[in-house]
């Protein structure tokens, strides 16, 4: 499988909630950054920790959220995704859509590095400052 192949079997991965084929597609020692101010942000090592931290973060904060990928780039190993988070906040039920840029590393087909991109002052800000779709 290329690059760009295994990101997008990834987030049909995590459409599907399929921690299997998530965790077969990671390195065991992946490292994945999420944003300051962003639902499970921080540094996580290790496809439980990508699954325990971030993933279950973006359950308790959003309802009905989903990823969607505008556009899947190949940069000569890596792979960068653009696109946007939309969904409902859980508190309050207020629709929200963020962009978002997305990078990923490989090494022997298994993705060993994300870096996720996002507009951390509108985060930060206040949780209540996502922009309304």
């Amino acid at each position: 499988m290329k690059n760009k192949e295994v990101v997008e079997e990834l987030y049909r991965c995590f459409r599907q909630q399929d921690v299997e084929c998530f965790k077969q597609l990671c390195s065991p020692s992946i490292i994945w950054q999420q944003n300051q101010g962003f639902p499970g942000e921080g540094t996580h090592q290790g496809p439980a920790a990508v699954l325990n931290k971030v993933y279950k973060a973006f359950n308790l904060e959003w309802s009905r959220w989903r990823f969607v990928i505008e556009r899947i780039l190949d940069a000569d190993g890596d792979v960068v995704v653009l696109g946007y988070f939309s969904g409902n906040k859980r508190e309050t039920n207020e629709r929200f859509k963020l962009a978002a840029s997305h990078i990923y590393s490989f090494n022997a087909g298994k993705v060993v590095k994300f870096q996720q991109f996002t507009d951390e002052l509108k985060i930060l800000a206040s949780k209540d400052v996502l922009e309304t779709a």
